[in-house]
């Protein structure tokens, strides 16, 4: 009998961390270059997702164009529909608990925001 040994791809999702941001950084600059955007869209990374220990995407922290906190995620196309779901729906879920300034406050956001991209040297 032949049998076959069936690998399992892992996903997981946890916060940013700042050993993270090179990762983080080419998978934005890989997006901007493709989609034309502007830098300030990266935001404030707080959550990722990992499969099989690579980072594959990341959710940030922006302003909308009403000046409204919103998130958007960035990822390198290597994500299945059922991942990018499950990123989606652990978002939603991790923001519901968060009450720091810069999920709630959008000028705190945009100082934050503005520092932090700073200090990345874009």
């Amino acid at each position: 009998m032949e049998s076959k040994a069936a690998t399992q791809e892992k996903t997981t999702f946890r916060e940013v961390y700042v050993f993270d941001m090179e990762i983080v950084q080419n998978i934005f600059i890989q997006n901007i270059r493709e989609k034309g955007e502007d830098k300030m869209l990266f935001g404030m990374p707080f959550l990722l997702c990992e499969k099989d220990n690579e980072i594959n995407s990341f959710a940030s922290l922006i302003l909308d164009e009403n000046n409204e906190i919103g998130f958007r995620i960035y990822d390198n196309g290597n994500l299945t529909n059922e991942d990018k779901t499950a990123f989606y729906k652990y978002i939603e879920n991790f923001l519901t608990k968060k009450k720091s300034a810069n999920f709630s406050n959008a000028e705190q956001l945009k100082k934050s925001t503005e520092h932090f991209i700073h200090y990345l040297n874009f």
